[in-house]
């Protein structure tokens, strides 16, 4: 069964309670909805001062892990419902970009444009901004 996950709560998505959890990112920071295998998952956060959204993919394992912008409420409710109802086409639209995960952390390497990453410039609703680290931090494990 796909369950929705806002903040502490958990919902059998349909529509309109995807179209409304959309609208509550803000004040939850980020949302997941999982399939029953979770390793297969969409998760969502909201850039700051903007109607665009981070959406990342895992389908399964991370070598197949992928992110992507939302520009707006109805795109990612939209993709967010093709998801739930595993929809072929869900992903259509966007411009996904893989994700590499460091073998022996297990730590998403994010590049420099990934809104998640200190050097982006960009904030997330309900999250702190991320301090920059320099390459050499990074291969040091300190984050």
């Amino acid at each position: 069964m796909t369950s929705l996950i806002l903040g502490d709560q958990a919902f059998l998505p349909d529509r309109e309670t995807i179209a409304w959890a959309v609208e509550e990112l803000p004040r939850y920071g980020s949302l997941v909805l999982a399939l029953e295998d979770e390793a297969w998952y969409v998760q969502v956060a909201k850039i700051e001062g903007a109607d665009h959204y981070l959406m990342e993919h895992r389908a399964g394992r991370a070598d197949r892990h992928v992110w992507a912008i939302a520009r707006s409420g109805a795109d990612l409710a939209r993709a967010l419902w093709g998801f739930a109802v595993r929809n072929e086409g869900w992903m259509a639209g966007f411009d996904w970009e893989p994700l590499e995960f460091d073998e022996e952390t297990g730590w998403a390497r994010l590049p420099d444009h990934h809104p998640m990453s200190g050097r982006s410039g960009l904030t997330m609703d309900g999250f702190e901004t991320l301090p920059a680290i320099s390459d050499e931090d990074y291969e040091d494990g300190v984050r």
